[in-house]
């Protein structure tokens, strides 16, 4: 290898290394990375940010969803979230319900604001203790809306734009996503293009 590949490599990995990621997957044959990796608990830490959430549904129930948690799906290119889910019924009696709700989601990249985001959100499952049958039909099918509101689009992690666009000089681009064992890797693909 070169002085001026020595070089090369360098200011790729630092270039790179500022997208934000402790987890920075740096390839010993190639002179720019080929894919970053955000750990669960990066993820999971985000998505913390914007818990507690209270929500009011079809004006009869107060719902709060606290504590999340993330499960790792590889198989399914997918995440699974759960919260502690507490339902206060606003009409008739004011019963107060817990216990907890799952969704599960998959990933995409927004070129436009560099954020890597919840997508495709669907509950997975609704348990709450003591909940009447009559009231039960009307919590599983708000369920779903409710997972879309909160979670479909919400942000995991913003990549600094200047590290995009110190990328981008280096002929590499954000690419697709990618559910792990590790975490969530995203391949950094090579510009059509971009000079040699």
């Amino acid at each position: 290898m070169t002085v001026v590949d020595r070089r090369r490599m360098l200011r790729g990995a630092m270039a790179l290394s500022s997208l934000g990621l402790p987890g920075l997957w740096v390839g010993c044959a190639s002179p720019v990375p080929s894919e970053f990796t955000l750990s669960e608990r990066q993820i999971l830490a985000a998505l913390s940010e914007r818990f507690p959430a209270n929500r009011r549904v079809l004006e009869i129930f107060d719902v709060r969803l606290a504590s999340p948690k993330l499960k790792l799906l590889p198989a399914e290119d997918r995440l699974m979230l759960g919260f502690d889910l507490g339902i206060q019924e606003r009409l008739l009696a004011s019963r107060a319900f817990k216990g907890h709700l799952m969704f599960s989601s998959g990933l995409r990249f927004e070129a436009g604001d560099a954020t890597i985001r919840l997508a495709r959100v669907r509950r997975e499952n609704i348990a709450l203790d003591g909940l009447p049958s009559l009231l039960a039909s009307s919590v599983n099918r708000w369920g779903g809306l409710l997972a879309e509101e909160l979670l479909d689009g919400a942000v995991v992690h913003t990549i600094d734009r200047a590290a995009i666009d110190r990328a981008a000089r280096l002929g590499v681009r954000p690419g697709a996503l990618k559910v792990t064992d590790g975490g969530v890797t995203m391949t950094l693909e090579p510009i059509r293009g971009a000079g040699a």
